[in-house]
């Protein structure tokens, strides 16, 4: 289910693959910061195999859990990358890369593409996020 994933100087990822299709916790950009809240979205993206394993260890002191998930797409081939972690004065900034299918080669399958990442950063205050997101076909690199 998971795939390796490059390393940034200011994270490392916990997850980057796909979650369980119509399982996972919505679309959206997720910051979390408390070991039951990661703990509920890491089950979620899980669900299915029994039982589920356990999350990756993440010092919440130290590091903040980023989950960047671009919901349910109708065939396989799309994937979702977190590239760049940043604050910048009270706004945290996470830049991506989504990745979609071009031409024939998908498969008539669902799909829920999922990065998760632990930003080197403890419970730090922020008044806003912002989610920089380029679409790219899957062949472009």
């Amino acid at each position: 289910m998971s795939r390796p994933s490059g390393r940034a100087g200011n994270f490392r990822t916990l997850y980057h693959g796909q979650a369980r299709a119509g399982t996972a916790s919505g679309c959206g950009l997720f910051l979390i910061r408390r070991s039951g809240l990661w703990a509920q979205h890491w089950a979620s993206i899980n669900a299915g195999p029994q039982p589920v394993p356990p999350p990756p260890l993440v010092d919440l002191a130290r590091e903040t859990v980023i989950m960047l998930s671009v919901g349910t797409r109708a065939v396989l081939g799309y994937d979702v990358t977190i590239e760049d972690v940043t604050v910048r004065g009270t706004t945290l900034v996470v830049t991506g890369v989504e990745r979609r299918p071009v031409g024939g080669v998908t498969l008539d399958m669902v799909c829920a593409p999922v990065h998760i990442v632990a930003a080197r950063f403890g419970p730090q205050t922020f008044e806003d996020m912002l989610l920089n997101l380029r679409i790219k076909p899957a062949e472009d690199t």
